[in-house]
């Protein structure tokens, strides 16, 4: 056998034993959702399940303890902080690659800056913020709060795929009768596609796990995040992890949908030529 062929079954071998790790916790929640509380708890556990409790997602979606209307305030949080990061970091990556302006270096430090310190230090100057705006207890809170946690590292993800593009491929439109925003569009954006949809999606996936802004400024049992729901079935006792794993795997979906339904437009913008012949 060829060493060449050794060295690609090494590889294979050591790709499916990593696959395995990381998706052997998956597998545990999806396992245990579907478990009685009872067969939950047993030791040592029972990895294949052969009566499954699909009344436990009915209980978490439909139940006393529901996380229908959390699930749905988290996503529209979460999507409304992606669409802005995207349109605020679009316009500040492509501004500041793009353009010479003093201060320049002093703001890109200061978006790096921002990203050393933990957004628990947000808190309470926007708590005083919130309620001296009557804010507290709203949606609006959360998609600022957010939005400002998140909107530093998409800007600074934008700018690293923006300082990338050739300002020759601007130019070139420019020579054939483009302007400046047909140029961005028609040139820039696809380009840095890749950029834009790592950058949303980060921004989508920080605002979707949040737990400390929503812990701070939302008290209204109908306005709870999905990330507050999941702490619902905590008792004083006893925790439903049957239910809680349920909710998980519903949680988890997300952000999964959208990765899937995005990665061909992701592989497509790595591939983009933006040359004219």
């Amino acid at each position: 056998m060829k060493a060449k062929n050794i060295k690609k079954i090494i590889l294979s071998v050591v790709l499916g034993i990593l696959m395995i790790f990381h998706l052997f916790p998956v597998f545990v929640m999806i396992s245990s959702s579907i478990k009685s509380y009872n067969d939950l708890i047993k030791w040592p556990p029972k990895w294949i399940v052969k009566d499954p409790q699909i009344v436990n997602y009915e209980e978490v979606l439909f139940g006393e303890k529901s996380i229908l209307n959390p699930f749905l305030n988290s996503l529209f949080i979460s999507l409304i902080v992606m669409i802005l990061c995207i349109i605020i970091g679009i316009l500040a990556a492509y501004s500041v690659t793009r353009f010479e302006f003093i201060g320049k270096k002093t703001f890109l430090m200061a978006i790096i800056l921002t990203q050393m310190f933990s957004p628990v230090l947000l808190v309470n100057p926007m708590y005083l913020t919130f309620r001296s705006l009557n804010l507290l207890d709203t949606r609006i809170s959360l998609i600022v709060a957010n939005l400002a946690s998140s909107l530093p590292m998409t800007i600074w993800l934008l700018y690293s795929y923006f300082s990338q593009i050739p300002k020759d491929y601007e130019e070139s439109s420019w020579m054939d009768g483009c302007s400046r925003v047909r140029g961005i569009f028609d040139i820039i954006l696809p380009l840095a596609m890749p950029g834009i949809i790592t950058a949303g999606l980060f921004a989508f996936i920080a605002s979707w796990g949040d737990i400390v802004f929503a812990r701070t400024f939302i008290t209204s049992f109908n306005l709870r995040t999905i990330s507050q729901a999941l702490t619902s079935f905590e008792d004083l006792y006893k925790t439903r992890w049957e239910l809680q794993m349920a909710a998980s795997v519903i949680t988890s979906l997300p952000p999964f949908l959208i990765f899937l339904s995005i990665q061909k437009k992701l592989i497509q913008g790595m591939t983009t030529d933006g040359v004219k012949g």
